[in-house]
């Protein structure tokens, strides 16, 4: 789903705390301010409003959507792109969040892109891994996890596609973010997700307490036509998760049914439609499986039990 890196706002805002990298400590605000100006200085060529030569913002050799390529085949890809799509516009609509990778020289830096053209722009969760060398900072892998998930030969659990609103395909993930700043979170902060639809008017839905997680369809549970999108955010401790059943309706997120708790270690395996069916008895209601700790017996039973699918009305 290479609609071809998008992003916008030519101020963009790098939401920068040393706290977000207590185990990076090789990284600098002056790096911090570097990567804003990269990150910067690459949307505003995909813009068409840059004048640094867009060569300079890449290494030797670059991981391109999948492919390997060379600064110069991405640079002349991405103007032949340009060229043909003359009303093509990018935008950063969220902060941006960067973490280390592999190495004391690296860093992805990851955000939601809203690209396209006038009437027709999609999110896209965006991917930009940065090396640092002598020259300073630059593009080593760009990708998306839309691109990711479809060129991946296994079941991604990171972005999730269905029919969430009954009618239009669209891919959905989640965005861990630093309720305070907006950018990483740390061992030491808050940390929410925001719930994203590559349907740019679709806005993002909160969930308090959440370092990613999984996503995962679930078709069939009613005649609605509409999949669901289970959302299990991970923690810091505990073997408990809460899970959450959304769909799309009336161009915004809705929690299709009351949230529910499975225990990792009684449910280790157990995928969406383990979880959750259809009741056949009862059209519009499900049969949950759900894992409940009892404070009294300090036990834990797995329970099925019926519950309704909820409809904004």
């Amino acid at each position: 789903m290479n609609v071809f890196c998008s992003m916008g706002c030519r101020a963009v805002v790098l939401l920068w705390g040393l706290g977000s990298f207590s185990a990076f400590a090789a990284l600098t605000p002056a790096d911090g301010q570097q990567i804003n100006a990269l990150v910067d200085s690459w949307n505003d060529a995909l813009n068409r409003t840059e004048s640094t030569p867009p060569q300079s913002l890449y290494r030797g050799k670059v991981e391109w959507y999948g492919q390997s390529l060379s600064a110069q085949q991405v640079v002349a890809r991405e103007q032949a792109f340009l060229a043909k799509n003359s009303d093509y516009q990018q935008h950063i609509v969220t902060a941006l969040n960067i973490q280390p990778a592999e190495d004391d020289k690296s860093v992805i830096v990851r955000f939601v892109k809203r690209a396209g053209t006038t009437g027709k722009m999609t999110n896209y969760p965006e991917e930009i891994l940065l090396m640092r060398d002598a020259a300073g900072w630059r593009i080593t892998r760009e990708t998306d996890g839309i691109t990711r998930a479809n060129q991946s030969k296994e079941k991604s659990a990171e972005v999730a596609r269905g029919k969430f609103d009954g009618q239009h395909l669209s891919y959905v993930w989640l965005r861990e973010e630093n309720p305070r700043t907006g950018g990483a979170c740390s061992d030491d902060s808050d940390c929410d997700c925001s719930l994203w639809s590559s349907d740019a008017e679709v806005k993002p839905v909160k969930l308090s307490q959440c370092l990613v997680g999984n996503v995962e369809t679930l078709p069939g549970l009613d005649d609605s036509g509409r999949d669901r999108v289970m959302v299990s955010p991970q923690w810091w401790s505990s073997v408990f998760r809460v899970v959450y059943l959304f769909d799309i309706q009336k161009k915004q997120w809705i929690q299709a049914t009351s949230a529910f708790t499975r225990n990792l270690n009684m449910q280790p395996t157990e995928t969406a439609p383990d979880l959750v069916k259809p009741d056949l008895q009862r059209p519009g209601r499900i049969r949950v499986t759900q894992a409940i700790y009892d404070d009294a017996k300090e036990v834990t039973t797995i329970d099925v039990i019926s519950q309704p699918l909820w409809t904004l009305k």
